[in-house]
């Protein structure tokens, strides 16, 4: 299996992250050769060894919230010759907040990418990634990953108006969804299944896949089997709910059927 998504957690949102009933570790992600991960948070240096994958070669920072980046600084530490691509807010202090990559690890960083919502850089092995813009309470990116596949990941934040746009042609979408059908956005919080509906739906280009993460209590108890189950019916995608230490092979979305065991 040569490009592969492995999640390390699915979980978000303080309540689940303090009560580790999803892992919080991220996404680890296998393309062209390239490893890396989005979003370390707590957890997920554990479960990436326990998983015994491959070491990564770098990591992609979406903004500074423990359950996105606690363990980044681990990692900078054990990777030889690392990139990271981060959120400005995450490297960069500012008159409220501080970042979460200490001063001592940014040295050991080879290629450090800090980038606002519109930026476009280069990894290694050809794979570009822009970021986008999110509607989340602190500053934030999505990220659109291309390589020989295009991975969209939109990160915390309400969907908006346009906000689908530049994801237009993405292989896979992976949406952090933490409000079941049905429910109203908190404003600047995070994204409704409603919301998540919205996006998908005023794309052209629609995805093969989309994948639900980052539960909160609140979409859990309300069933995020079901709730998978709403989008597909409403987009026509289909759609899974992201479980702990899933991993999905990405060569085989041409394959795609509706029993999860053909694909995963």
């Amino acid at each position: 299996m040569k490009n592969y998504l492995v999640f390390l957690g699915t979980g978000g949102g303080r309540s689940v992250l303090y009560a580790q009933v999803r892992a919080t570790g991220g996404i680890y992600v296998s393309l062209d050769d390239l490893r890396f991960i989005i979003d370390p948070g707590p957890g997920s240096l554990v479960w990436f060894r326990k998983l015994k994958l491959p070491e990564p070669h770098g990591i992609l920072l979406s903004h500074l919230h423990i359950d996105h980046s606690n363990d980044v600084n681990v990692y900078l530490d054990g990777i030889k010759d690392p990139f990271l691509v981060a959120e400005r807010h995450c490297v960069e202090q500012s008159e409220d907040r501080y970042p979460v990559v200490s001063k001592y690890h940014l040295k050991k960083v080879k290629s450090l990418m800090i980038v606002d919502p519109g930026s476009k850089v280069e990894l290694p092995n050809g794979i570009k990634v822009e970021t986008t813009k999110a509607d989340h309470y602190v500053p934030t990116v999505g990220f659109k990953i291309s390589g020989s596949r295009i991975i969209g990941y939109t990160s915390d934040g309400p969907y908006f108006e346009g906000q689908e746009k530049p994801f237009e042609g993405s292989d896979i979408m992976i949406m952090n969804v933490l409000a079941p059908h049905g429910e109203k956005p908190l404003p600047k919080k995070h994204m409704t299944l409603d919301g998540a509906i919205s996006f998908i739906n005023n794309l052209n280009d629609k995805p093969k896949l989309v994948i639900l993460s980052h539960f909160s209590f609140w979409i859990l108890r309300a069933d995020v089997y079901k709730q998978a189950k709403i989008m597909e019916r409403e987009t026509g995608v289909k759609t899974i709910p992201a479980d702990d230490f899933m991993k999905i092979d990405i060569d085989s979305l041409e394959k795609l059927k509706h029993d999860l065991k053909d694909f995963i």
